[in-house]
């Protein structure tokens, strides 16, 4: 008979919402804790589910039934063997529970308990997998110890580093743990065999950012929002999203590059901030949109198939500047700027018209590339507040953190322009004519880097 442990449920509209999911919005966290005793083997499986994933899941009827009907499905996907036959598992208890998550959102935690029977009397070799919603990202653990019998020779540790999804080490969204597959050799005695588990510590930018992001989805969340609250949310959207495009990885330096060369007017800079405010704006609230109409839509994959057409945008805006330069400087008359304000005839003017048009439409497009990718902490901050019927507040936050985006791009920007005058003045103006080849060659090969990285984030 299957034993019901359910926790009580923790409101949507808490008082003080908790840190964001360490893992990310996105993530689905799973551990498998197996224990091997001489007549039996048990398996503890843990589902730890952020904001995103828990918003979309559906809970029907009681969730007392909802977690045997999880469980159930959880155990379909889990492989065991042993001497390569296989283990017939059954569910002996069930749990489903909420927690409070970031921006007054929720969080939630299935815990199934399994059993196979099995006879250690000699040595045995077992294996075990669990493709329980594989194509999920997040945390995947397993540990293995004896209790009555000995472990002599496993390929997972005894125990877990993560104190069962519930304390998890640092620095996770770079490293995570991806162990979906464990071998155990087991035999009458006593004493285990493991292996240890090394995880990279957080550097200091990571840190001081989700410190600033748990402070924001704290305000989000709080019980009475007042004005002064309200702007100091407002500053920390801000904030975050300026960090946000000074990170690796987003392409938003070479867009402040191709910006900072000389031919780049300050309104073509002010236009790509504007429009990467408004590009991130519209993604995060289509995705808002997307991810609670539907449970089977998956953000994660979302981001990640953005991210590819974000890196291919900038890396043909790169191939087209490359061949602007190498045609500029195949021309007689060009690779220097002699005559620059002469001949305006009207044939000219026409040639400057079409020079403009294409100018303009690289900008355009660079700018919907630096924003086309929607930050899943704003896209978390917004459901937190429609969830708390602050919707318009919500919007503006999300607004707040794409300016943010806009004013380290157009910083960024000017920076390079400054530092670039002063560099012509001395031994770098030599250089100067093959500024713009570097400048293509720059924005082609952060192009081709950002999409392979989404790419990855794919297989």
């Amino acid at each position: 008979m299957i034993t019901p442990l359910v926790s009580p449920l923790v409101s949507p509209l808490v008082s003080a919402a908790l840190a964001a999911h360490p893992l990310g919005n996105f993530s689905v966290n799973h551990y498998d804790g197996l224990t091997i005793h001489r007549d039996r083997i048990e398996h503890v499986a843990i589902v730890d589910s952020a904001e995103i994933p828990t918003l979309q899941e559906t809970v029907r009827g009681s969730v007392d039934a909802h977690a045997r009907r999880a469980c159930a499905r959880l155990r379909d996907t889990v492989e065991g063997t042993v001497e390569g036959r296989p283990l017939a598992w059954r569910v002996t208890e069930t749990s489903f529970a909420y927690q409070a998550g970031a921006a007054g959102l929720r969080t939630s935690r299935l815990t199934c308990r399994l059993s196979a029977p099995l006879r250690v009397d000699r040595p045995l070799t077992l294996t075990f997998a669990n493709a329980h919603r594989a194509g999920t990202v997040g945390w995947r653990e397993i540990t293995a110890r004896g209790d009555g019998v000995r472990l002599s020779a496993s390929s997972v540790p005894a125990h877990s580093v993560s104190g069962e999804l519930r304390d998890y080490p640092a620095d996770l969204l770079r490293s995570p743990l991806d162990v979906r597959q464990a071998r155990v050799t087991v035999e009458p005695g006593t004493g285990d065999a493991g292996t240890s588990v090394t995880v990279p510590g957080v550097d200091i930018v990571t840190r001081y950012t989700a410190l600033l992001a748990d402070r924001l989805n704290t305000l989000v969340g709080a019980d009475r929002l007042t004005v002064p609250l309200g702007m100091l949310a407002l500053f920390l959207s801000l904030l975050l999203g300026a960090v946000h495009a000074a990170m690796p990885g987003h392409g938003k330096t070479v867009m402040a590059a191709y910006l900072a060369g000389r031919d780049r007017r300050l309104r073509d800079t002010v236009a790509v901030a504007a429009t990467v405010t408004a590009t991130h704006t519209a993604g995060v609230l289509v995705l808002g949109v997307l991810v609670t109409l539907t449970a089977s839509f998956t953000g994660e994959a979302v981001l990640s198939w953005l991210g590819v057409a974000s890196g291919l945008i900038i890396a043909l805006i790169g191939v087209g500047l490359l061949r602007s330069a190498r045609r500029r400087d195949s021309t007689p008359g060009h690779g220097h700027d002699h005559g620059h304000g002469h001949g305006h005839g009207h044939g000219h003017g026409h040639g400057h018209g079409h020079g403009h048009g294409r100018r303009s439409g690289g900008v355009v497009a660079l700018a919907v590339a630096g924003g086309l990718v929607p930050s899943p902490s704003a896209l978390v901050v917004l459901l937190g507040a429609v969830a708390l019927g602050r919707t318009v507040f919500g919007v503006m936050t999300v607004v707040c953190y794409g300016l943010g985006m806009a004013l380290t791009l157009l910083t960024a920007a000017l920076a390079l322009r400054k530092l670039g005058d002063l560099a012509l003045l001395g031994r770098l103006q030599r250089l100067r004519p093959y500024s713009a080849t570097m400048t293509a060659t720059l924005v082609l090969l952060v192009g081709t880097g950002v999409t392979l990285r989404a790419v990855a984030a794919l297989v």
